[in-house]
């Protein structure tokens, strides 16, 4: 495997390649596997081939904004039981130094952004895209086809491709609409989300390079054509990386922090002549909507808002089901958009959840879940029933019911990375985190939960226990937590005024160094990021496949060259 570890190398390697992309994460992982033989490719990655505690250091942030003491949702991120520790990690401090990235830790969800969140929205300030949705489908697609996703689609125009239609439910669609997730698996373990590590080993084998333990501390865009690294281990080991072309693929706290910190060649840092770097930081601000906790109510509702299946290729996919803010509210009252999904947490006698245990080793509970299982035959029948020929979810004995939400926000310059006077252990400033939550999410979120609670009622569903901030209409006592999606930092645009890089996601004026992942997001909707960052990656890889090839090819006229003898 061509997997290279800086800490056994010689002191202060020369390493050379066409393309050097810094992060092993989905982003970068995604470009090197579309160039994989096709250019002379060095993935440098901070991490190795597994966890270790050691790199999360570097992760360490100074907080000077949201989430802050109240202002914290009481359940964190939302995780619960085996990944219930992801919740604990301070704001902007879940990220993963190894090959793999992120996907070491996510669930697998996914969706693509929506038409509306392309558009220009007059009454949102920076919105619209440098393209439309359109141009992006066919990356959506192999992005999907790489995730081991079904169809890209994610409204109500999904019920006429599952397998057993949901219940119709005549919600008001000048308010809400349907939207759904569906979650990335892996091929060979039904149940696994993909890792993006495996991709890693599957490149390192076909012959890509990767130098783990290497930690970029700065860029140096010397001329065109003509870049370098400097890169370091732990231990202090050094190394230079000569490249035509540098794809920085961090996310979206760490690509704007290497930026600014690159900053011997100009004080401001790496394309940073306007000042934008780092700036219009958004994440998805989440928090708990509403809550049902009776059994019957519970489900009466979780019924509706379920997992629903379909055959794609001859494999089963879920998607769940949830429910955002129409276009036409958003527009008139000045929203963002955002969306629900549903969130349910199992009883302690839960049959299918008992089962999954047992199924894994039992454990200390194994004889009650045991018990749990012989006593719940009929449960166990109907839901294998449910999953395996209608394609719908399990049904779950729960404790409670609860909505979640995610919000889009809106962009504003002074939420933004900038660099501490604090160091890490290689003397470069820490990146210093000011996440402002603006009041125009906060009152699309309140808005999202009074319209779901006052169509329940209307429907006849079990009316919900909506949060308390929401219920006392009281916005100054919400509380959030990030959702470790960093997003726009060094967003894409025509106007280096407010972007970072332009439509093909180079850094404007800095020929030959690109960016990638959700810190290049123009915006950034409510949706997951993973799937959206995964096809802007292989438009980008396109691109530089193209510019490598106008490299190779000879001048007009240009004659070749005689070997003298």
């Amino acid at each position: 495997m061509s997997i290279l570890d800086l800490r056994s190398m010689p002191v202060h390697t020369l390493l050379q390649a066409d393309v050097a992309i810094i992060g092993a994460g989905p982003a970068g992982l995604t470009i090197a596997r579309e160039l994989s033989r096709k250019a002379d490719v060095l993935v440098l990655d901070s991490g190795g081939l597994s966890y270790e505690p050691g790199p999360q250091v570097l992760n360490a942030v100074e907080n000077t904004g949201e989430p802050s003491g109240e202002r914290r949702a009481p359940e964190g991120r939302g995780y619960n039981g085996s990944l219930s520790w992801l919740n604990d990690i301070p704001a902007f401090e879940l990220r993963n130094r190894m090959l793999g990235g992120s996907t070491h830790t996510w669930v697998g969800k996914c969706a693509a952004f929506d038409e509306m969140d392309f558009a220009l929205r007059p009454w949102l300030r920076l919105s619209g895209w440098p393209f439309e949705r359109s141009e992006l489908m066919p990356h959506l697609d192999r992005a999907a086809e790489l995730l081991n996703l079904g169809p890209n689609v994610y409204d109500a125009g999904l019920h006429a491709l599952l397998r057993t239609v949901p219940e119709k439910l005549n919600f008001d669609d000048r308010t809400l609409r349907y939207f759904f997730w569906q979650f990335s698996h892996e091929r060979q373990k039904r149940g696994e989300p993909m890792r993006f590590a495996n991709v890693a080993r599957s490149l390192a084998l076909s012959g890509t390079k990767f130098l783990t333990n290497a930690n970029v501390t700065e860029i140096r865009a010397e001329q065109r054509g003509h870049h370098s690294l400097s890169v370091a281990s732990p231990e202090g080991n050094m190394a230079t990386v000569r490249t035509k072309m540098v794809v920085l693929c961090c996310g979206g706290v760490e690509n704007a922090r290497l930026l600014l910190a690159s900053n011997s060649m100009s004080s401001a840092g790496l394309g940073n002549a306007r000042g934008t770097v780092g700036r219009y930081l958004a994440d998805h601000p989440r928090t708990t909507l509403m809550r049902f906790r009776k059994g019957s109510d519970i489900d009466a509702v979780a019924r509706h808002f379920n997992f629903y299946g379909l055959k794609h290729e001859g494999a089963p996919h879920f998607y769940l089901r949830g429910l955002s803010l129409s276009p036409m509210i958003q527009a008139r009252e000045g929203l963002t958009n955002c969306a629900a999904y549903p969130v349910q947490i199992h009883a302690a006698d839960d049959p299918w959840a008992a089962l999954k245990r047992l199924a894994k080793g039992g454990g200390k509970r194994a004889i009650s879940d045991l018990m749990t299982v012989l006593g719940s035959p009929g449960m166990l029948t109907s839901g294998a029933y449910q999953r395996l020929v209608k394609l719908r979810g399990l049904p779950h004995r729960s404790a409670e019911l609860r909505f979640d939400v995610m919000a889009e926000q809106q962009l504003d310059p002074e939420s933004r990375v900038t660099l501490s006077e604090k160091l890490d252990r290689f003397g470069k400033p820490i990146a210093r985190v000011n996440w402002k939550i603006g009041e125009t999410e906060i009152e699309s979120i309140a808005r999202l939960a009074q319209t779901m609670s006052a169509e329940f009622r209307r429907l006849g569903l079990p009316e919900p226990e909506l949060a308390d901030w929401i219920a006392a209409g009281d916005p100054s006592a919400a509380a959030f937590m990030d959702m470790a999606h960093p997003s726009c930092t060094t967003r894409m645009g025509s106007d280096p005024a407010t972007s970072v890089v332009d439509g093909n996601s180079m850094v404007h004026g800095v020929e030959g160094v690109y960016v990638a992942g959700s810190s290049v997001f123009p915006t950034a909707g409510h949706a997951n990021p993973t799937l959206m960052l995964v096809a802007l990656s292989m438009r980008l890889a396109d691109h530089l496949q193209e510019r490598l090839a106008e490299e190779r090819r000879p001048l007009s006229g240009s004659q070749p060259s005689r070997q003298v003898s």
